[in-house]
């Protein structure tokens, strides 16, 4: 069994309370591990023995898992794997001797990631899923041949730093004697040169690249904005600046040995922060940094059926309910993508049943539960005399949970899709959105809405309210109810022919109307998913957009705590990057987040994942 050795060496300031970190060390007795826990002293995670090496550690985004180099030198190392919470240990091997480096954990935690020997003599890049190499379910050590890992590229290359999922890649590329800072786009199969440069980093909300490069004599460390290519000197000391990294807050992070020795420091504000401190003959290198720990993320049954995004959820009395969706590649709506399945999934068991299907196929709509019915209100329909061939609905639909049956009681005072619906007590408020509807043939653009319809759950009449909402006009958002009012977060701006991504977090009375701004989103998204965790908004994937006409999905976890109405990226991701999704509030402290559309290498499809976070 894995021995884990505590030692007091150093005293180390964490740059949060919430996160964890590891990175080297190097004395007398050889190169060795550490783990840094917030509220504990260092512990050396490797193994001890004299004339080990162990190089380059990488941390969990849960903080649970750490995985680094180890072996007697360096053409003799492997990978050590080690699960804390579990207390397991793996190693994985080449099936020859060799330099195997910068192992690195997609944030996902689906990939590994490494640099080893490859089909020209020098190193190359891997990467092997996890799901698919076999799991030690023991205490105790098991080692595995990597045979099945893949070839990433067989370029000389070193210190992979995948996004969240794997579906781009920088790296560090050697080549006609000069080493270069590259980004691979595995969706497009495209590789871009960044800069010259060694060892990079990407920050945990994968917009900022940093990079060492030696000018004028000494190494210093240099960042990349990845949407506007912009590069800024971050350092710009006498001595070396060596191994940088991110932290979730995105200060950066590296060694410098301007006491002579490398140790680790945070720049924050313009200002070096000791991360290590001690007067020994030691030298620290390559720090790596977790999330924030106190979230836990599970994955429950996922949903029966075809995978789907834009669909309606209400969860009701221990139960989610799930309604329509999209099916199929985004963009493409032939009849068969629309769907009018409904189906229920029962916490206590963790199974889906298939209940009976609402009268109309439709996605883009939003479901609401109240006593024993539940509510569907318009929807994005195919149409067969429009051109493009789609519609906005009117209707509302009545679930009877007691009966299994749908009756179409109202209808909406204008066709809405791809809006919010929002209880309040009695009333069920339907929020901006669009009429999809051409006007004319090749009307793409349809009519955005800014009116507010109430439907009066009591009555199930519909009235318009008196005022609306303020500009822009948008779509695809989120909208909570918090304390009485409404929260719009995000959205799609006015125009079919351009994206207009919103960071707006707008907060509206619906007893008057008064609405003020919160403080922005850290980005613009659209068909973001958002929930209420305690005192925090919880912002969940979304569509980013990352250059003139380039939009990608995202697995980002944001949380804004609405005390001092701060926003900061938790370090933690979904299972997928993705848009679309729905979030709904399991009890006080848990959120689901469910489905929603991705792009993954040759995929563009929905997902069926129903994941949990609670705090």
């Amino acid at each position: 069994m894995k021995t884990f050795i505590l030692l007091f060496l150093a005293t180390i300031t964490s740059y949060s309370s919430f996160a964890d970190f590891v990175y080297m060390k190097e004395d007398s007795m050889g190169k060795s591990v550490q783990l840094k826990r917030h509220d504990a002293a260092p512990e050396t995670i490797s193994t001890t023995t004299a004339g080990m090496w162990a190089l380059y550690p990488d941390i969990s985004s849960n903080g649970q898992e750490i995985i680094f180099a180890e072996g007697p030198g360096q053409d003799d190392l492997s990978l050590t794997y080690l699960n804390l919470k579990k207390n397991q240990a793996q190693k994985f091997r080449l099936p020859q001797k060799g330099m195997l480096l910068h192992p690195k954990f997609s944030k996902n935690g689906q990939w590994i990631f490494y640099s080893a020997p490859g089909p020209q003599g020098k190193n190359a890049l891997y990467y092997f899923d996890r799901a698919l190499e076999v799991t030690n379910q023991g205490e105790g050590l098991a080692e595995y041949s990597l045979v099945n890992a893949k070839l990433l590229t067989d370029e000389e290359a070193y210190f992979p730093r995948p996004s969240s999922d794997g579906n781009f890649i920088v790296y560090q590329r050697n080549q006609a004697g000069k080493k270069e800072i590259v980004l691979f786009d595995r969706l497009e199969n495209k590789k871009k040169v960044l800069a010259e440069g060694m060892s990079p980093a990407l920050s945990f909300d994968e917009r900022l690249i940093a990079y060492t490069s030696k000018k004028d004599g000494n190494w210093n460390i240099y960042v990349i904005d990845r949407v506007t290519g912009e590069i800024v000197q971050k350092t710009n000391e006498a001595k070396d600046e060596m191994a940088p990294s991110f932290a979730p807050d995105n200060s950066l992070c590296f060694a410098s040995n301007q006491s002579g020795h490398f140790r680790l420091f945070t720049l924050k504000d313009n200002k070096w922060l000791p991360l290590t401190e001690t007067n020994a003959e030691v030298d620290f290198y390559s720090p790596q940094f977790s999330g924030e720990k106190e979230y836990q993320q599970n994955l429950r049954a996922p949903f029966l059926g075809k995978p789907r995004s834009s669909f309606g959820t209400a969860f009701h009395e221990g139960k989610l309910y799930m309604a329509g969706g999209h099916q199929g590649a985004e963009h493409t709506y032939p009849p068969e993508s629309f769907s009018d399945q409904f189906v229920v999934y029962d916490l206590s068991t963790d199974q889906w049943k298939e209940l009976a299907p609402r009268p109309v196929k439709a996605h883009g709509y939003q479901i609401v539960s109240s006593g024993n019915f539940i509510y569907a209100f318009g929807g994005f329909a195919y149409s067969e005399v429009h051109k493009p061939r789609w519609k906005s609905l009117d209707q509302i639909d009545r679930y009877d949970i007691r009966t299994n049956t749908w009756t179409t009681v109202s209808k909406l005072l204008e066709p809405r899709s791809s809006n919010a619906a929002i209880l309040i007590e009695d009333k069920i408020y339907l929020v901006g959105g669009w009429n999809s509807t051409p006007k004319f043939n090749n009307d793409a653009d349809g009519k955005f809405h800014d009116s507010i319809e109430i439907f009066d759950i009591k009555t199930e009449k519909v009235e318009l309210a008196t005022y609306k909402i303020p500009s822009p006009v948008r779509r695809a958002f989120t909208g909570v109810e918090r304390n009485g009012k409404l929260l719009l977060v995000g959205g799609l701006g006015e125009g079919a022919s351009h994206f207009e991504l919103l960071n707006k977090v707008t907060q509206i009375d619906p007893r008057d109307g008064s609405f003020k701004e919160l403080t922005p989103l850290p980005f613009a998204t659209f068909a973001p998913a958002a929930g209420l965790l305690g005192n925090e908004l919880m912002v969940f994937g979304g569509m980013f957009k990352t250059g003139p006409m380039n939009y990608e999905y995202v697995a980002h976890v944001y949380a804004m705590e609405l005390n001092d109405l701060s926003w900061r990226h938790t370090g933690r991701y979904l299972k997928e990057t993705k848009g679309f999704s729905q979030v709904f509030s399991i009890d006080e402290k848990t959120l689901g987040v469910l489905g929603g559309h991705h792009y993954s290498q040759e995929m563009d499809l929905p997902v069926t994942t129903f994941e949990t976070i609670s705090r």
